[in-house]
């Protein structure tokens, strides 16, 4: 259902884009065809990299891919920066009480490009500028001899034709300035088959936290192919939980794979089971899970959550259409009186090399006994349906207090 409402929305921000170029530039009908026939063509470039990037086109993949995503993030800044010049038409419109002269058409188009490249700039420069949020989360469990606990996750990497050697090494020079405990990824290390290719495992195997590195699978593991991009992240250093959990001093791991890796229902049957399994035993656990939705009664089974998946919308405004679906869209959240949840920007960047409004991120735990409160915002989590609802039932909406009376 999403993928036709979007392909529908893409193809018409074709025709907008034709439109307000053929009418702002008074090109003839020979011209205006060309011009048809180029915007048809850039509009299957992402398609087409999609395509090459499976059958194992590497170059040629990323060469589509570079021209194509880059494509398609410009035709979504373009859409947003028309809406802005006719926003200061209609407000000429007003003032004047005179309709546009002709020579307005031009001038908006003008705009309309000008503001397009501008923020085109911006967003492509604030996809390099990975931010390190730094949240303490207060505990009265054990965490070991030092007192502070320091966990370390990145999400959402995306390693791929987009995301490369040059990425992956700066991102991993802000980890070891922080040097974390221990490290975890929430899922979408890998973006697809051609992330396999990428020369980094030796560099992210060198990175050796004290407690070590932990990862769960998100939905583009699945993609890539779900046993390569094991053996990836395998090679890179990191432990994979997989609908397991993993104990280190001071610190108890859990992880669950991405609804994407098995059949309906069987993700939430997996947490339930692993959750249900896990002693009483005072160690403070975080569970891994790519997907920020909690399952009802489960908040009161872990101290921390931490899941990824929506960047945050990555290009502004789509965050508001993520935030539609994943209510716990960004940011820190309580779950019950001492649990939470805390959903990453992502650490790098999906299609399109933009990010605008959703600046990438480190995030740094400082867990322990008095470290301050952070307030985390109440609000309602998207859960997955309990289990044994009907298969493909909407998701429920659960919403969850603090419980400190």
């Amino acid at each position: 259902m999403i993928f036709p409402v979007f392909v529908t929305l893409y193809g018409l921000a074709h025709v907008l884009i034709w439109h307000v170029l053929t009418a702002g530039l008074g090109l003839p009908w020979p011209a205006r065809l060309g011009l048809g026939a180029a915007l048809a063509g850039l509009g299957l470039t992402p398609f087409l990299a999609r395509r090459l990037d499976r059958r194992g086109f590497g170059i040629l993949g990323r060469v589509f891919s570079w021209i194509g995503y880059t494509w398609a993030g410009l035709v979504l800044l373009f859409v947003m920066a028309r809406l802005a010049a006719d926003l200061v038409l209609a407000v000429s419109f007003l003032l004047t009480g005179a309709p546009p002269a002709p020579a307005a058409r031009l001038v908006s188009l003008a705009i309309t490009l000008g503001l397009t490249v501008a923020l085109a700039l911006y967003a492509f420069i604030e996809r390099s500028r990975i931010r390190v949020e730094t949240i303490d989360i207060p505990t009265t469990k054990d965490v070991g001899p030092s007192g502070v606990l320091c966990i370390a996750q990145v999400s959402d990497v995306h390693i791929g034709s987009m995301n490369g050697r040059r990425r992956i090494e700066a991102l991993l020079k802000r980890l070891r300035d922080h040097d974390p405990d221990v490290v975890v990824s929430t899922g979408d290390l890998i973006d697809s088959r051609a992330g396999l290719a990428v020369p980094v495992t030796e560099v992210l195997s060198a990175l050796k936290p004290r407690l070590g590195k932990f990862a769960v699978i998100g939905n583009h593991e699945c993609y890539a192919g779900l046993a390569p991009a094991l053996a990836f992240m395998e090679r890179c250093g990191f432990v994979v939980l997989r609908n397991c959990a993993v104990t280190v001093p001071g610190l108890r791991i859990v992880g669950v794979d991405d609804p994407v890796a098995g059949r309906p229902g069987e993700s939430a049957r997996n947490e339930v089971r692993v959750l249900r399994g896990l002693s009483s035993d005072g160690v403070f656990t975080v569970l891994l899970k790519h997907r920020p939705e909690v399952l009802p009664g489960a908040e009161t089974r872990f101290d921390l959550q931490l899941s990824g998946h929506t960047h945050k919308g990555q290009i502004f405004p789509l965050g508001f259409l993520t935030r539609l679906y994943y209510p716990a869209h960004d940011g820190l959240f309580r779950l019950a009186r001492a649990s939470y949840l805390y959903v990453s920007r992502g650490t790098g960047a999906w299609g399109p090399p933009f990010r605008l409004l959703a600046p990438p991120e480190i995030t740094l735990f400082r867990v322990g006994p008095g470290r301050p409160d952070p307030g985390g915002q109440l609000a309602p989590v998207v859960s997955l349906a309990p289990v044994g609802a009907k298969e493909g039932s909407a998701p429920t909406v659960t919403a969850f207090s603090d419980r400190r009376s």
